[in-house]
């Protein structure tokens, strides 16, 4: 038995939750990270941002591969994991960029999201990962 899939519409609607992605990545030797992360859908793309100085950044870097798992947080579960490959890009300290891009998370409130892009860009550069999926398994427990 198989459980059941999500549809386009579905995934669609899950990237733009305001839930925490999961990146995993490896290290120049091997070793597996996995990296809690906001997100936002981007076309056919997902972007993330993080600290330019990071150890996501750095091994990304080393190698593009990685996987991003974005799932329900409550029952009944539902989710998609996604295998691809993803960059690192600019511009750097982006501050509208990333406070668009974070109001989803702070209840629509594009002001409070400024304040915390600054905060962000205060304690160091941040960029922008763009993550392009090539391959995905889905899961939906609501049927």
């Amino acid at each position: 038995m198989k459980v059941p899939g999500l549809n386009d519409s579905d995934i669609e609607d899950l990237k733009r939750q305001p839930l925490v992605a999961k990146i995993s990545t490896a290290s120049k030797k091997g070793n597996i990270r996995i990296t809690p992360i906001w997100s936002w859908p981007d076309g056919d793309t997902i972007m993330m941002n993080t600290f330019e100085d990071s150890r996501l950044v750095r091994n990304l870097r080393a190698n593009q591969k990685c996987s991003l798992l974005i799932d329900s947080k409550e029952w009944p579960y539902l989710g998609v994991h996604y295998r691809g490959t993803a960059t690192i890009e600019g511009p750097n300290n982006d501050t509208d960029g990333i406070a668009k891009a974070f109001a989803k998370y702070m209840n629509g409130d594009i002001a409070a999201a400024t304040e915390y892009a600054k905060t962000l860009i205060g304690w160091g550069t941040r960029v922008y990962i763009r993550f392009k999926p090539a391959r995905r398994v889905t899961w939906d427990f609501r049927q």
